[in-house]
């Protein structure tokens, strides 16, 4: 069975690697829009393959999945997060693929991606991305808490900066460590910005509590990481183990009662972390893909 994968690469690459070593002929596909020279030979592969798994891919009319459900191929669209708000905004706009929307079939790495994609009509089962996560073993909490945050140097609008350093400076006596490579345009005394982490154990043990504040998500990997650990964490959106969250106010709130009572690793978090671990995710995906392939 040969699996073309498309879309994101940094999903893309990754989820590819993963089904080749669960046995399936999976191979990562450039977009031809990035190297155009190369549109032949992808188009030849797409074309002689048993199933075409997208990856944060658009349904508008016109884009590669409606080609590809034109040409009649197996086509799975995975949503993962900013492929939805693109789906919202080609629904607004009446570019939304009818023959996609009935025609491919649909996972969702999160619960709330399913309802948002059938809020437009796409029916979507709940699937996590197969791709391995950074795992930990959990450890005891250390004795200073902590509040770990992830932001890049230069966050996306996806992620809510002004209401995390809201919570910061609202939280003073509570020290935050900043992992990604951000660094607060006004310095925080209680804020120690670690930079790029490449090997994030000794971090994850210096911390309580993981806070993620975003304005629109997909199953984030540091959050079920942080679980992985015992950790804690407080984040925007609701899983098992996780305290969710609709403003800055709430979470400081949240991470000010999380000082008082996390004694110990969070076993909750930990049975939900155990739901995305590599082994069961990959080998439940290319189960899925060979049915789907016949």
């Amino acid at each position: 069975m040969r699996v073309a994968v498309i879309g994101l690469p940094f999903f893309g690459q990754r989820v590819a690697e993963a089904l080749v070593g669960a046995g399936i002929a999976a191979r990562f596909l450039p977009s031809p829009v990035v190297e155009p020279r190369r549109f032949p030979r992808v188009l030849a592969e797409l074309l002689r393959a048993d199933v075409v798994y997208a990856i944060g891919s658009r349904a508008a009319r016109g884009a590669p999945a409606d080609l590809l459900v034109r040409l009649r191929k197996r086509l799975v669209l995975h949503w993962v997060g900013s492929d939805v708000l693109w789906a919202r905004r080609d629904a607004a706009a009446g570019r939304l693929s009818s023959r996609v929307v009935e025609r491919a079939v649909h996972w969702a790495d999160a619960p709330w991606l399913v309802e948002e994609l059938g809020a437009l009509g796409i029916a979507a089962e709940e699937h996590p991305l197969p791709l391995p996560i950074a795992w930990g073993e959990p450890v005891p909490l250390p004795e200073t808490f902590r509040v770990l945050v992830y932001l890049p140097v230069h966050p996306g609008e996806a992620y809510d900066v002004e209401g995390t350093l809201a919570v910061i400076r609202a939280l003073p006596h509570v020290p935050f460590l900043i992992v990604g490579g951000f660094v607060p345009p006004v310095p925080l005394p209680n804020v120690e910005a670690l930079g790029f982490v490449r090997t994030m154990a000794d971090v994850y043990h210096r911390s309580s509590v993981l806070l993620r504040l975003t304005r629109h998500d997909g199953i984030s990997h540091s959050v079920i990481e942080a679980l992985s650990f015992g950790r804690y964490a407080v984040w925007t959106y609701r899983l098992p183990g996780v305290v969710r969250v609709a403003t800055p106010a709430e979470a400081a709130a949240a991470i000010a009662r999380l000082r008082i009572e996390a004694v110990g690793p969070n076993e909750l978090g930990l049975r939900t972390a155990a739901r995305y671990r590599a082994d069961v995710v990959i080998s439940e995906a290319a189960e899925r893909l060979r049915r789907l392939a016949g």
